[in-house]
């Protein structure tokens, strides 16, 4: 994904995104980058502009820690007016009071949602969800692994690549970690203990999407833990890869969407978010970017529920996260990794 960066905010400010000065309201939207996004304006933004012509979308793109610090920095002056992320940051945000809260009267769709995906408070929603899975070349490694614990193997040395603590995909590889070793999110010591035993194998700690894509195209790793929407775009983009949910099980990622606290463009934004929780947009970007939808009511086609970690089967024996305590405990961990994992 492509990373937000202070070019962004300042370009951001320099359109003057605050007021229309036209009929025609720009709402600017965080969205990630790479594949989703091509997808995302396929399935959301066309559409939704079409239904909507009086509202102009404009897309920022960037990783959840970015967007996060992103959203804290504009608290006082909001340029973005909805913004997407992984939960471990939305959950820092929410308890900072960032968020407008949502009601089912300007967003009729979240009522159309799996409770479970529904937050207390209704500070934000959950829009989607994923799995973050084990990934691997399927002509370096012929048989699906069935545990987590092939990242080890001897013979894997300087062939795999882990994300890096500052993603919340390196939060989920280090409490898969703990959890392997009999600790978790609260007893974290046993996975940074695995960590550092893996290091002789890791030859990179990855933190974008589009990297992880170019590592497997080049024959530069034979696996990885990454999420399964990645993996099918890049299985349709000509790869390798190929996803295994291993016996250890794998964690759900049920990425968010919130709107701005203090945002000019409280109507349009609330239009926007309804519209992606709507069938149409659940399905559509199922086909197009491989994300689970979570309303209820939507459909997919047979081919589409089987590059998904979908089905209520599934779904229960997915992972969820303490994001309470994750938040509460992420500062010390990344500290920790700093001093222990990416140090030489």
């Amino acid at each position: 994904m492509k990373r937000i960066v202070s070019a962004i905010f300042a370009g951001l400010a320099i359109v003057g995104i605050p007021g229309p000065v036209t009929a025609q309201t720009e709402l600017t939207v965080i969205v990630y980058g790479g594949s989703f996004e091509q997808g995302w304006k396929r399935a959301v933004i066309e559409p939704f502009e079409k239904a909507n012509p009086d509202i102009k979308v404009r897309i920022a793109t960037g990783l959840t820690m970015e967007a996060a610090a992103m959203m804290r920095a504009q608290k006082d002056d909001p340029k973005i007016d909805v913004f997407m992320m992984d939960e471990v940051g939305a959950a820092q945000g929410a308890g900072e009071g960032l968020y407008q809260p949502l009601d089912d009267k300007s967003i009729p769709n979240l009522d159309k949602l799996y409770p479970q995906f529904r937050v207390k408070g209704n500070p934000y929603t959950k829009f989607m969800y994923v799995s973050q899975v084990l990934a691997y070349d399927k002509n370096r490694i012929k048989a699906a692994p069935d545990s987590y614990l092939a990242l080890w193997e001897p013979e894997y040395k300087q062939k795999i690549a882990i994300p890096d603590i500052n993603t919340s995909h390196g939060i989920f590889f280090l409490l898969m970690a703990a959890r392997m070793n009999g600790g978790g999110v609260d007893n974290i010591d046993p996975g940074f203990t695995a960590i550092k035993q893996l290091k002789p194998n890791v030859v990179t700690f990855w933190n974008q999407h589009a990297q992880v894509s170019q590592l497997f195209t080049q024959g530069d790793i034979v696996m990885t833990t990454w999420t399964t929407d990645r993996v099918e775009g890049l299985i349709d983009a000509g790869g390798d890869a190929r996803w295994a949910i291993p016996k250890e099980s794998a964690f759900l990622i049920d990425s968010t969407i919130g709107i701005a606290k203090g945002t000019k463009r409280l109507a349009a934004a609330q239009k926007y978010l309804d519209f992606v929780l709507s069938v149409p947009a659940q399905e559509a970007n199922a086909k197009y970017t491989f994300l689970t939808p979570v309303n209820r009511e939507a459909k997919l086609a047979p081919d589409i529920a089987a590059r998904l970690p979908a089905g209520e089967e599934t779904l229960r024996k997915l992972l969820t996260v303490d994001w309470t305590t994750v938040t509460r405990e992420r500062p010390k961990w990344v500290d920790r990794w700093n001093r222990e994992i990416t140090t030489p």
